[in-house]
């Protein structure tokens, strides 16, 4: 028998009314839903945050402008002291292989909950990393993080989270959303939306700890820093199997980190011995417009 996300949820002992039926209206209606949490409670999913701030502010030390790089291609990029993979923030990558406290984050329920509610395809993680705005910097065009869709039809391709390890607020650069948009069958460039204000824009302000969990197809946006107090949160996201991920987690897993995970955590990663390998090369030239025009035409038929 296939091994399959009902087996993973089953191994993971995770139940689907894990998510609140008003996270669900929220997801459906609004394209994202905002879940608090204090210490305690991310102490009983065994995620410890205070842990993790600390190994994230000592991984931002060692790393500094180089954090962050290595998901990208350096041999189209030569590396230069003070460059930064996104100029105005601070990233880190590779998170798993890093340092244990990051493991859990991959199957926390309310994501995997909110993600297969949301998703008619079986999904793999595509990248977990941090993201944190430099004081006075870290302002994003509006966007969606993946190609819109066209007819309501469309399947929904990703789902996007935000653990805070900060409070969010409007001063220190908190992520804008506009409700509804998830709804849209367009991207924000298309209706002429940049960097200006959105009429229906939220920013999302919430405690250190929230979890923010949305609809890719939600148009989005990080906000400018403007009072310089730290914003740091690690991004969650869950694709389709059928599109490559961010970070080849079968390629660049540690094998030290290979031998601690379970089968639950190694699909949920794509990262078993049977799992297709991800086309690099595709990966590579993602960005490029006859690459695009074939995936979507691929994607007509998953």
């Amino acid at each position: 028998m296939e091994y399959n996300l009902s087996n993973v949820f089953e191994d993971l002992s995770i139940k689907e009314t894990e998510l609140s039926e008003f996270d669900k209206k929220n997801l459906l209606d609004h394209g994202y839903t905002v879940i608090q949490f204090s210490n305690e409670d991310w102490k009983k999913k065994d995620i410890d945050l205070d842990l993790i701030s600390n190994v994230v502010d000592e991984l931002i030390a060692k790393e500094g402008w180089k954090g962050g790089w290595e998901a990208h291609d350096h041999s189209k990029h030569k590396l230069k002291e003070g460059d930064h993979p996104e100029p105005g923030a601070q990233r880190l990558n590779h998170l798993l292989n890093k340092h244990e406290c990051f493991r859990k984050i991959i199957s926390i329920p309310e994501i995997l909950c909110a993600t297969k509610l949301l998703m008619e395809n079986e999904f793999r993680l595509s990248q977990l990393i941090l993201r944190m705005p430099f004081p006075g910097k870290g302002d994003q065009p509006w966007h969606i993080d993946w190609m819109p869709r066209r007819k309501k039809s469309d399947p929904i391709r990703s789902v996007l989270s935000s653990l805070l390890l900060d409070d969010f607020t409007k001063e220190n650069g908190t992520t804008r959303v506009v409700p509804g948009s998830h709804k849209l069958l367009k991207s924000p460039a298309e209706d002429g939306y940049t960097f200006q204000d959105h009429p229906n824009q939220k920013y999302i302000e919430a405690p250190r700890g929230s979890l923010l969990i949305y609809d890719i197809n939600l148009w989005h946006r990080g906000s400018q820093n403007l009072n310089g107090k730290k914003r740091r949160h690690l991004n969650i996201n869950y694709r389709d199997v059928s599109i490559w991920q961010q970070i080849n987690f079968k390629k660049e897993l540690s094998e030290n980190v290979r031998q601690k995970l379970s089968q639950a955590e190694l699909y949920l990663l794509k990262a078993r011995k049977e799992d297709k390998p991800r086309n690099d090369w595709l990966f590579q030239n993602r960005n490029n417009f006859f690459i695009k025009e074939l995936v979507r035409f691929y994607l007509r038929f998953r």
